[in-house]
């Protein structure tokens, strides 16, 4: 396996996480020992705080099964974004490698029942192309344009590695269905050399805010690891950083103390709140063995953050489960009942060094 499809083992560059910023050796907080750690159920938890905070797994996880090599996605799939299409159909894009190399993109459709079918079956949505500074993209996100002809993405690009040249890009589709993608001339946002994130970035996520602004918020690594934003005020023209970032950071004292991969919604209309869920694990960083949970942390206005009282709110099943070492990577949309459906990427001990785990969901459901 090569350094690019190594690095997207763990719920794309996890690795770089663990290595641009030293953390702190053993254990930390008072928690149990990180695979007896436990997370909420609908008896610990009381039914008005429940939402967000409670998942049960949907039956048929994974979502989509691992082909024999040789095969474009036979590597293992992650990082699932998932939206509605026009129609109110449910696609979902994920990041992915194999015989084409990595990392690549892949594009399911989702039924109603929550399986999900590769579409199109064949070829990923987007490849390597060469001469150009996005020759690799991957952990994408997506936002469906007002009149449903078209979609917007952001995706982590570079042409080395995202140790060397990490950026990101945006670019819009020229068709409905997110298949066919126009490139983008240049990335809409490069770390800074002496910026708090000098190091690495990855995850851009997209969220509207209720006044209309287009925020990305992303991953960062350099002097801290954190979640930093990006604002636009002409949807998508121009980004600026925003001056206070990170606007969440890792804590040395907990289980989060490295943190990656945020899923960001504003819920409950425009007097709602801002739900961040993101992936989090415990230093040292060990891929063989380390689990990754889930966390949660709120926010009136998407700025300064609260983690809530029962995190983590995700974790790693039992043992001989497909999800028995970590999960990742959460993407949360809304169903159409009000309740919530995560997306995640979960790796298993069997698959180290075979596979990069598979995709899965979770509900939660309203009181």
């Amino acid at each position: 396996m090569n350094r690019t499809l190594r690095c997207i083992v763990v719920a794309t560059c996890v690795i770089a996480l663990g290595a641009c910023v030293n953390g702190p050796g053993g254990t930390a907080g008072d928690g149990p020992p990180s695979h007896e750690r436990p997370y909420p159920t609908h008896e610990s938890v009381p039914a008005e705080d429940a939402l967000g905070v409670v998942w049960t797994e949907v039956p048929g996880n994974p979502l989509i099964p691992l082909p024999d090599c040789p095969a474009w996605n036979c590597l293992g799939m992650t990082d699932p974004w998932v939206e509605r299409d026009a129609d109110g159909d449910l696609l979902m894009w994920f990041s992915t490698g194999g015989d084409l190399g990595g990392p690549l993109v892949g594009r399911a459709r989702v039924s109603a029942g929550l399986s999900a079918v590769l579409d199109p079956s064949d070829a990923p949505v987007l490849t390597i192309e060469e001469g150009v500074w996005d020759r690799y993209r991957e952990t994408v996100s997506l936002r469906l344009d007002d009149d449903g002809e078209a979609w917007t993405m952001w995706y982590l690009g570079y042409s080395v590695s995202f140790f060397d040249d990490p950026a990101i890009g945006q670019m819009r589709s020229a068709d409905s269905a997110g298949t066919d993608w126009i490139r983008a001339d240049s990335p809409i946002y490069t770390p800074d050399p002496d910026g708090w994130d000098f190091a690495f970035i990855t995850g851009p996520t997209f969220v509207e805010a209720p006044d209309g602004q287009w925020r990305i918020y992303y991953t960062g690594a350099g002097t801290t690891v954190g979640i930093g934003l990006l604002t636009s005020d002409d949807e998508g023209g121009t980004w600026t950083p925003y001056p206070g970032n990170p606007v969440f950071e890792r804590d040395l004292a907990s289980w989060d103390q490295g943190l990656f991969e945020p899923s960001i919604r504003h819920i409950g209309g425009p007097e709602g709140r801002y739900m961040m869920w993101y992936a989090g694990y415990e230093e040292p960083l060990d891929l063989e063995s380390t689990p990754i949970y889930i966390g949660l942390a709120t926010s009136a206005d998407g700025i300064a953050w609260e983690r809530s009282e029962y995190n983590p709110v995700l974790g790693p099943a039992a043992p001989g489960a497909w999800n028995d070492l970590r999960v990742t990577s959460p993407h949360v949309v809304e169903d159409e009942d009000g309740s919530l459906l995560m997306f995640v990427h979960a790796q298993d001990m069997g698959s180290i060094g075979r596979s990069m785990g598979l995709l899965g969901v979770w509900r939660s459901a309203t009181p």
